[in-house]
């Protein structure tokens, strides 16, 4: 590996070198402040590192191929930075969940920095799987990702201050999400090895130089790319594979919900566009079909869904099944002149409304939660720390915090609801 292609993917090396020093720094000081202050320089250096290598590729190459395993190019550096700038709100949501339920002032055997270790490994392997070109950086990369989630989604068992019914759901939410990753995972890496066994190669270029044959004549390439689209279709929460997305979206720590529903996705989106068009994939009617169906289904069943809920975080976990579905039709076009700026564009708006979808929740949420633990909550026998994930907890909200964000740590008594 030369200069060029380390420097390439420095955006990589600078979020693996602050894993490294976080790890360093809460073996010899624990402290959630400083966790969080080095997660967030990390994700700020990493995200500058892309606006560098992306300004090298501008005035050179127009993409740097790194041992044939990773290709960095405008449109990836593009994903990372993205990526890496949700994890820094996702950071900060993080810190707002955490800092009353794993309070080590209050009980010495509840720490958070390790969420923010899950968080930049989880980041780490989002970023390689947008770079990824070759079938062993993407499973590296997607696996990153989940062996980051499972233990994030339970995180809340870890605050011991947290309420006993939110870490059961927590716990139930990582296992649900455990069992169906394995499956998902198996089904993809049985589709690899099928695509290897027609192609005879690994990498996307390798086995685009062998299309032309593959596509007209292997049903074994056509079953190992359908296999590997199932399990893609699982982390993105097309129906039929969304079952699990309710149950996970509900029992989660919100930060960790949010990060799934948008740098989960976002990064399987992005690995979507080059496996595409790197093996002209949307010359297959079968497989555009396939994917038609499924972004009407996600439409359909996404937004009638929603409007049966009464949980404000499986409402939103709907939304994300029915957005995903608009966002694989303008994937279908991506061959298209505005193709991939059309899914650029709606990941974009997709990311920062979820985010302030989730901000919102969470933030109402820990303030009520801090007034639970302070015993200011009024003595109303259905007033508990579950309401703000009601929707009924939502009705009047305008009126009784019309100002700032800060505002809305005073006083949230859900109105009374008439039925």
């Amino acid at each position: 590996m030369n200069a060029q292609e380390l420097f390439g993917i420095l955006p990589l090396l600078l979020v693996s070198a602050g894993i490294v020093i976080l790890l360093l720094q809460v073996s010899f000081w624990r402290g959630h402040v400083g966790a969080l202050a080095t997660t967030i320089i990390t994700l700020v250096l990493a995200g500058i590192s892309c606006f560098w290598v992306a300004g090298t590729l501008s005035t050179g190459a127009s993409s740097i191929q790194v041992t044939g395993l990773l290709l960095v190019d405008h449109t990836s550096l593009f994903f990372a930075l993205l990526l890496l700038l949700t994890a820094i709100a996702v950071s900060i949501m993080g810190y707002s969940y955490l800092r009353m339920r794993c309070n080590p002032k209050v009980n010495s055997g509840s720490y958070p920095e390790e969420f923010y270790i899950l968080l930049l490994l989880a980041m780490l392997g989002a970023t390689t799987l947008v770079f990824a070109s070759h079938f062993a950086t993407f499973f590296l990369g997607l696996e990153l990702i989940s062996l980051a989630l499972y233990p994030m989604l339970g995180f809340a068992v870890n605050g011991d201050l947290s309420p006993q019914k939110e870490q059961l759901q927590s716990l139930e939410s990582a296992i649900k999400y455990l069992l169906l990753s394995a499956l998902s995972t198996a089904l993809g890496l049985f589709g690899i090895a099928l695509i290897y066994s027609a192609s005879g190669s690994l990498s996307f270029s390798g086995i685009a130089s062998h299309m032309t044959e593959l596509s007209q004549t292997s049903t074994l390439f056509a079953t190992g790319v359908t296999l590997l689209l199932i399990s893609v279709a699982f982390k993105l929460s097309l129906v039929p594979f969304h079952i699990w997305t309710p149950d996970v979206y509900q029992g989660a720590p919100t930060p960790t919900t949010a990060l799934i529903a948008t740098v989960g996705k976002g990064a399987v989106i992005g690995f979507l566009l080059r496996f595409f068009s790197t093996l002209d994939l949307y010359e297959s009617q079968v497989l555009i079909d396939m994917l038609s169906i499924a972004a009407v289904a996600s439409m359909l069943v996404g937004n009638l869904l929603a409007l049966m809920q009464t949980n404000i975080k499986r409402l939103l976990a709907y939304s994300s099944i029915g957005h995903i579905g608009y966002l694989i039709v303008a994937f279908i076009i991506g061959k298209s002149t505005f193709g991939t700026e059309a899914v650029i564009y709606y990941l974009v708006a997709y990311i920062i409304t979820t985010l302030g979808a989730f901000a919102v929740v969470g933030l109402i949420a820990d303030s009520v939660e801090e007034k639970v633990l302070n015993g200011e909550y009024p003595e109303n026998p259905t007033l508990n720390s579950e309401n703000p994930y009601q929707c009924d907890f939502y009705r009047g909200l305008l009126w009784r915090s019309p100002g700032s964000p800060a505002a809305w740590r005073q006083c949230f008594y859900p109105l009374p609801v008439s039925h």
